[in-house]
């Protein structure tokens, strides 16, 4: 359902999500809530996800810790073939039609695979970089049970969605999927990095779609989220998501709309605080 809010003296359309409570003992309803929501927009909300407000606190504390060091700091941590570790602003082309890249800065981690796994370096396999302890102590044991955590969020959910497209509950914990933890990925962002030049650039990262299965995003405070439900239409509305504070907000990526056959809906969404 769409609305109108006022965010930092300005009007801007707003999409209000459904959610789904994942601590609701009936889950075929939750599976009913969540496929009207994915064919209706391709986003929601999840709450009662079980990852603690002690987690999440430290979690963005430590996030904003480490996008706060010197730029020179961050470069030692440069992301390698695995996609593992810091990438600075606009390393990253988001559309390859328009050439736009994505203006925040990043920190990628995956699960760690070992140097002597024989898939280490392939793509999307490989150790995590990790800041030295002396300077972000803490930073990789928090990242590293924030990452287990979610993990099992995205299990939850995608037992929801197995439900939802009438398929055995634990389809989508066979290893070629969701059961193999090495296909998870975290990405931790920060947009408005001071000396980037946002004269003729969005603030954020530029109108896409994601590749995967679900991507949860944990959000603060901060406005910044819009999609567009109807990618195709000319013009495109564009509807700001509220954030809320403890919850995942999840949408549909490139995979899950194909492996639905194109029931569930794959939105454009770009950030771009206002």
């Amino acid at each position: 359902m769409a609305d109108h809010s006022t965010v930092n003296g300005s009007e801007i359309p707003v999409y209000n999500l459904k959610c789904i409570d994942l601590a609701n003992p009936d889950v075929h309803q939750s599976a009913a809530v969540l496929k009207q929501a994915c064919m209706e927009s391709g986003i929601f909300y999840v709450i009662n996800h079980g990852l603690s407000e002690e987690l999440m606190n430290e979690f963005f504390g430590q996030m904003k810790k480490f996008f706060a060091l010197p730029m020179d700091e961050k470069k030692k941590l440069f992301w390698n073939q695995s996609l593992r570790g810091y990438r600075p602003p606009a390393q990253a082309v988001i559309d390859n039609k328009t050439q736009q890249k994505d203006f925040g800065e990043a920190y990628h981690i995956g699960v760690d695979v070992a140097k002597d796994d024989p898939n280490c370096g392939k793509f999307f396999y490989g150790p995590n970089i990790w800041p030295p302890a002396d300077i972000l102590p803490g930073w990789k044991e928090t990242m590293m049970r924030y990452q287990e955590e979610t993990i099992n969020v995205g299990r939850a959910i995608g037992r929801i969605i197995a439900l939802a497209l009438d398929l055995n509950v634990d389809f989508f914990d066979q290893p070629e999927i969701l059961g193999n933890k090495t296909a998870s990925y975290s990405n931790m962002f920060h947009y408005g990095v001071p000396g980037t030049d946002f004269s003729k650039e969005i603030v954020g990262a530029p109108p896409h779609c994601d590749l995967n299965f679900i991507t949860l995003l944990a959000t603060d405070e901060i406005w910044g989220l819009q999609i567009c439900r109807e990618k195709n239409a000319q013009p495109q509305l564009w509807e700001a998501i509220p954030p809320v504070k403890g919850a995942f907000i999840v949408n549909v990526g490139d995979m899950l709309e194909m492996l639905s056959n194109g029931a569930f809906r794959l939105c454009l969404n770009y950030w771009d605080e206002f």
